[in-house]
């Protein structure tokens, strides 16, 4: 032949640039971007000058070579759930006097004698006296809630059946565990309790104003509800009164966290997850060959590039919907704490 054909081949390693981010709360890492191409290096991009059976010179793009950079891992990611605290101090129990005796010599009553004084605890009582200590301490008042009255109410009826008192009954059932029984989606749940005979409303709250960790409960800012209970009860062989608060700050207090944006992260995770196998499997194929051994090597070089620039495109998207659950999240947890 009188020209020499000549296949000229420049093949150019792709670099990579993986950009660490600072890592989202809540999640164990982020999504660097993969094999994208810098803008001050513009021989990332070759051409391969290669000759037809014409003569003609024709170019192709090709984007990738040997010694391709390591995929990192998909991110882990999961769903926070609001954490629910209880507040329990001690029962307060107040000591009860001895049983009055009769004597032979203590005189008749008679019908013009007064009759003997009666105390009473109410629930409304309670909640009243409660919101006013709240008043003097520059507090709002706290909502009434139906829920919490008949928690605190099943409470104290439980208590006297079973004669104990203490915040977790026999069978391990504590206020946190009434709440889910009853429904009541909460934060923060609180429990006081008191054991005496009371003389009224006013009597049993101050007992509690007085007792440093039922006082807390009280005067803690972060609750909104309050529900009582008061019954008079034969508590280890005398008559006396059980009384009981449930304090609540609702999860409906706060803005919810997306569970379905959690979701579809975790969705968007185990695509990654298989995508990363797949491009682990063709790039193990494409450094075990070469342009001059392999003639589907540019094609498998462009399908492989192809699959990079979708899976980078996903992390950005991905990248995006954890920055609105992290939102959320912060959110939430301002307001519940």
């Amino acid at each position: 032949m009188k020209h020499r054909i000549f296949f000229t081949i420049l093949i150019v390693l792709l670099s990579t640039a993986l950009v660490y981010h600072k890592k989202p709360e809540n999640f164990n890492s982020f999504y660097p971007n993969l094999f994208q191409k810098s803008a001050e290096n513009p021989q990332q991009e070759t051409k391969v000058e290669e000759k037809t059976q014409s003569g003609k010179e024709v170019s192709k793009k090709n984007l990738v070579a040997k010694n391709l950079p390591s995929l990192p891992k998909p991110p882990e990611t999961r769903i926070l759930e609001p954490k629910q605290e209880v507040s329990a101090p001690p029962g307060l129990k107040v000591n009860l006097p001895s049983p009055l005796e009769a004597s032979t010599s203590s005189p008749v009553p008679t019908p013009e004698s007064p009759p003997p004084a009666i105390t009473a605890l109410t629930q409304a009582g309670i909640i009243l006296q409660t919101n006013l200590q709240r008043q003097k301490n520059g507090l709002g008042f706290l909502g009434e809630n139906g829920t919490l009255n008949s928690m605190a109410t099943i409470k104290a009826n439980d208590m006297c059946k079973k004669q104990y008192f203490t915040h977790v009954s026999p069978i391990g059932i504590g206020a946190g565990d009434l709440a889910d029984n009853f429904g009541y989606d909460y934060i923060l749940i609180g429990e006081n309790l008191a054991l005496g005979p009371f003389a009224d409303d006013v009597a049993v709250v101050e007992a509690w104003m007085a007792s440093p960790g039922h006082r807390a409960n009280i005067l803690n800012s972060r609750f909104t509800e309050i529900g009582a209970s008061a019954v008079r009860c034969v508590f280890e062989g005398r008559s006396t009164w059980l009384a009981v608060q449930h304090f609540g700050k609702p999860a409906s207090d706060c803005p919810r966290v997306d569970a379905s944006l959690g979701k579809t992260i975790e969705g968007k995770k185990a695509t990654l997850a298989e995508m990363k196998g797949r491009l682990l499997v063709m790039k193990a194929g494409i450094e075990a060959s070469s342009p001059e051994t392999d003639p589907g090597y540019n094609n498998k070089v462009s399908t492989y590039n192809s699959l990079v620039r979708e899976y980078n495109s996903l992390m950005d998207e991905t990248r995006t919907l954890i920055n609105q659950y992290n939102s959320q999240i912060a959110t939430f947890n301002a307001c519940a704490s």
